[in-house]
């Protein structure tokens, strides 16, 4: 993977909410035993730039509080390096190259990233990202969970709140059922759960392509274009869909069977469309209980809700 990538990848993941890369040698240079202190330790992003968008330090202190979710870069006395992009992890190595400048390389580039001020700042083709120590002791067992925050159980709460209401039959004569699914939908909404579900999607390995259409009317073109994992190791669908109305609408799965079992209580499509834009999405399986392969068979109906919380149009498919 190349630095370029390195950046694109981390553009997303920061601003799209998915994934951070950068990485480097071996320990050494001048003085290194009174340097390598300065650098060994657990890093943590405090702010980017990129070409089209910027991360303030305000603005990934909110993700960080609101989500818990964090991208740091450990790096030990024995110059291995470990980056984690809100649960998506990589190794590599880092070394000294003089009192202020340590040397990073990812494959076959490299690029000299200058310590002052106690950040480090890398900076590639015109785009920077800066770090801050966090703490001197690096963490190269990080669990992915510490970092990845709660954004996935966000989603499964609130497909279970959509699917319950979508499905529930009682007589809601006071319309609180209504008023608590418009809330649930209008959280999806928000820039920081937008962003996060972009980014979350284009993170998706795809390990069998597919071409497979959903729904194809005046409402939305929904596709599904592989199977694929995410950064926990769920597997599922990747999906495109396009909002072809004048409204923001919700997809999301109300039924779901997997070679001939009902896992629609494991399973999770809930993604935010705005009017006139399409999106990539991922249906993704809890691992614990279901593993979506090429070989797999899926039947499973898609909503398609509107802000109030009021279905728009219903879809049925087999994969």
């Amino acid at each position: 993977m190349s630095l370029r990538k390195t950046f694109a990848a981390l553009a997303a993941a920061v601003m799209l909410t998915v994934s951070l890369v950068a990485c480097g040698g071996a320990p050494a240079g001048p003085d290194l035993s009174q340097l390598r202190d300065d650098f060994v330790g657990s890093w943590e992003l405090r702010s980017a730039e990129f070409v089209d968008q910027s991360v303030t330090e305000d603005y990934y202190d909110m993700i960080s509080e609101t989500y818990d979710m964090h991208v740091t870069m450990d790096l030990d006395d024995a110059g291995s390096l470990l980056v984690d992009a809100f649960g998506e992890q990589q190794t590599g190595t880092w070394e000294i190259k003089d009192e202020t400048t340590l040397t990073l390389t990812l494959g076959d580039e490299s690029v000299d990233v200058p310590y002052a001020d106690d950040t480090l700042t890398l900076t590639y083709e015109g785009e920077t990202m800066v770090f801050e120590k966090a703490s001197d002791t690096p963490d190269m067992d990080r669990d992915p969970s510490a970092n990845a925050g709660d954004a996935l159980g966000e989603l499964e709460s609130l497909d279970d709140a959509i699917g319950d209401e979508l499905t529930d039959d009682t007589d809601d004569t006071d319309g609180s059922d209504d008023a608590g699914l418009a809330d649930s939908v209008a959280e999806l909404f928000t820039d920081e759960m937008y962003l996060w579900a972009d980014g979350y999607a284009a993170d998706v390995t795809v390990t069998e392509p597919l071409d497979v259409t959903v729904a194809d009317d005046e409402t939305a073109l929904v596709k599904v274009t592989g199977v694929g994992s995410d950064f926990e190791g769920d597997t599922g669908y990747l999906m495109t869909i396009e909002n072809r109305t004048a409204g923001d609408l919700v997809f999301t799965n109300v039924s779901t069977t997997l070679d001939g079992t009902d896992v629609y209580a494991d399973a999770t499509l809930v993604r935010p469309v705005r009017a006139g834009e399409t999106v990539s999405a991922f249906f993704f399986f809890d691992q614990g209980a279901a593993t979506v392969m090429a070989s797999s068979t899926c039947q499973f109906s898609i909503a398609a809700i509107d802000p109030a919380g009021t279905p728009v149009a219903f879809y049925e498919a087999s994969v």
